[in-house]
């Protein structure tokens, strides 16, 4: 784990209960706590996109 990536960073605050929770669903799919959050985000922003699909992702590069 924590390879090089050319993927973006995000920091976050969230209440220890939650981190654990997190940290044990991580483990029970033998993956980092990062990919659990990443894998909830990206079905949180397919759901928006079906409920909103005139939302545009923004590239500001």
């Amino acid at each position: 784990m924590g390879g090089k990536t050319d993927l973006d960073r995000v920091v976050a605050y969230i209440p220890a209960e939650w981190k654990k929770e997190l940290e044990q669903w991580a483990q029970t799919e033998e993956r980092s706590v990062s990919w659990v959050v990443s894998k909830l985000i990206d079905k949180a922003l397919q759901e928006r996109r079906m409920q909103h699909p005139s939302s545009k992702v923004v590239n500001m590069r």
